[in-house]
């Protein structure tokens, strides 16, 4: 388990080397009206959103939705175009509950049967979160009330779908790895000896499951592997006071990649760590969320980087090898700022959310879904 520290040779051979970046563009913006008694798609978008089949892209919203500003969020449905509708509100009851769960951001997914599935924060039977299933024509179900296990121990938290159908996840804050079917049957997966998980699972084509954890009182992060077989084990420990800010993602080399501060790393699934770049404040430093697209290359968004004082935040791109190509910066007034996740679309663009700001006339705006005209070839 060792790193290799590359970053200042790096950055000195391919600073000449940086390309502009395709442009940012607001095609929707979640805002709520003057009083902030309206918001009828919902606010402040979270998660990266999905694209089904249809073409269509779908996503969540911390809060709002129709009927009230104060309903526990939405499911969205957006075209390429910019319309966006609200097909799901997590709406309050008489009694003030959320019976029907509240703050979708703990976890979203497309299940193998091309439906949508995700996790809440709250609500519920015990307020501690549902997991549902929202058919995208419509239909709404609650499959599981969270912190009905015994001592609470199904507590929710971020999903992936998992290779044999299932949903695979994470308690966050805590050392419990679970199994969610689509039917909503909970059950245990693994239980760390020591440590808490910080992140989403992902998963290789041998099923081995990879994540982020942190242990100890100094907050000593660590990437770790699962296997089919439970067998745990711990490939890379950062040190003292020293996380993964970023998600982590298997590109295509059969290397993980996430990041350490401001420091891009590449790491073997033996555990040999070298650092691939370091990100300047105008690029964006701790980014929050990497993505490999068509291209081979590395995409990230960082929440606060750019320009002083605002650091609205940033869009970038690496090569695997550490080369930097180009980065853009967010604009809170025009774009949106303080971006939270995106995919690639089927057209070669790429389509996001950012958490606040935007263009809204006469509205309040609360955060956007974004285009960014990338132009790559999809491969057929």
């Amino acid at each position: 388990m060792k790193r290799l520290g590359l970053v200042a040779t790096l950055m000195m051979a391919v600073s000449a080397l940086a390309q502009n970046a395709p442009p940012i563009s607001q095609i929707f913006d979640f805002s709520c009206n003057a009083s902030f008694s309206s918001c009828p798609q919902g606010f402040d978008p979270t998660l990266a959103p999905v694209q089904l089949s249809n073409g269509n892209f779908y996503g969540v919203t911390w809060w709002g939705g129709r009927g009230s500003s104060s309903n526990g969020g939405t499911v969205w449905r957006a075209t390429s175009s910019g319309k966006v509708t609200a097909l799901h509100t997590f709406a309050f009851n008489a009694a003030g509950n959320y019976p029907r769960g509240e703050n979708p951001v703990m976890g979203f997914a497309v299940g193998a049967d091309g439906n949508l599935y995700g996790t809440t924060e709250q609500g519920g039977s015990a307020n501690a979160g549902v997991f549902y299933k929202l058919i995208p024509g419509g239909g709404f179900t609650v499959l599981h009330n969270f912190c009905t296990v015994d001592n609470c121990a199904d507590a929710p938290g971020p999903i992936i779908l998992g290779q044999d159908g299932n949903f695979y996840g994470v308690v966050r804050e805590s050392n419990t790895i679970f199994r969610l079917t689509p039917k909503g049957d909970w059950s245990l997966v693994y239980t760390l000896a020591s440590g808490t998980l910080s992140g989403s699972l992902i998963q290789g084509a041998d099923g081995t499951f990879y994540g982020t954890g942190v242990v100890g009182p100094c907050d000593s992060g660590f990437i770790f592997s699962l296997t089919q077989a439970g067998v745990f084990t711990t490939l890379y420990d950062f040190g003292v006071v020293s996380l993964v800010n970023s998600n982590i993602i298997l590109a295509s080399d059969g290397n993980i990649y996430g990041a350490n501060g401001s420091l891009v790393f590449r790491l073997t699934t033996s555990g040999n760590l070298t650092d691939i770049y370091e990100l300047s404040q105008a690029q964006g430093p701790s980014p929050s969320f990497l993505m490999q697209a068509s291209d081979g290359n590395l995409w990230g968004l960082s929440p606060n980087g750019g320009t002083d004082p605002d650091r609205p935040g940033t869009l970038f791109t690496l090569t695997t090898s550490g080369t930097f190509i180009s980065s853009e910066e967010f604009d809170c007034s025009t774009t949106g700022c303080n971006p939270v996740g995106m995919i690639e679309g089927s057209d070669g663009n790429f389509y996001g959310n950012a958490g606040t700001g935007g263009s809204a006339p006469h509205r309040n705006p609360e955060g956007t879904f974004f285009k960014v005209s990338a132009g790559l070839q999809v491969p057929r």
